[in-house]
């Protein structure tokens, strides 16, 4: 049986040959895990455009706020996961005061989705965040039978692989950081023999 304890909050790493084009090669950040469900998002989502380039696009740069090119707002925001695609989430590294709305999600990590905390962020420019849109959820009890399937690995947080890992590599790096090999180890291409 899973302890759900354990799951959140934490990383769910995909299983290599997922098959679901939602997940597959995914790194979730998992904050919520109780027996209503869980959520969490996908950190190495599709890349959708800079931090700026969205928060211009979509009118949420409060007035007499100018963004900067550099830091957080010219890291690339990505899909958080499939439920509620348009939503924005912000995780940022805890560093001062809590942010309204504020989600613990680990070594020292929080996420938010409450717009007056988005705003308050971008007027005082005082944290280091990243910027998603949609989340992943489960129903109750749905992620332990995936996780008893072996859909997912489960695995504490890292702040520095949800930061400054690449992207494009962060599974990869993850499943070495966590299991000590790459995930290509766990994927049996013919029978052997004895």
């Amino acid at each position: 049986m899973v302890n759900r304890r354990t799951l959140a909050p934490g990383l769910l790493l995909a299983a290599p040959r997922l098959g679901d084009p939602n997940f597959e090669r995914t790194v979730v950040l998992l904050a919520r895990h109780d027996d209503e469900g869980a959520l969490g998002w996908v950190i190495n989502g599709r890349a959708l455009g800079t931090v700026r380039e969205l928060l211009a696009g979509a009118d949420l740069v409060p007035e007499g706020v100018s963004l900067p090119m550099v830091g957080p707002y010219a890291r690339t925001a990505r899909t958080g996961g499939p439920v509620q695609p348009r939503t924005g989430w912000v995780l940022y590294r805890r560093n001062t005061g809590a942010l309204s709305g504020e989600i613990d999600a680990g070594d020292a990590l929080a996420v938010t989705g409450d717009a007056a905390a988005l705003a308050d962020l971008l007027r005082r420019r005082d944290r280091d965040f990243r910027l998603f849109l949609g989340y992943a959820g489960w129903g109750p009890g749905q992620l332990e039978g995936e996780v008893r399937e072996g859909v997912w690995l489960p695995c504490d947080v890292h702040a520095d692989l949800v930061f400054d890992g690449d992207p494009e590599s962060l599974w990869d790096t993850a499943y070495q950081r966590v299991i000590g090999t790459l995930p290509g180890a766990f994927i049996r291409t013919k029978g052997g023999s004895a």
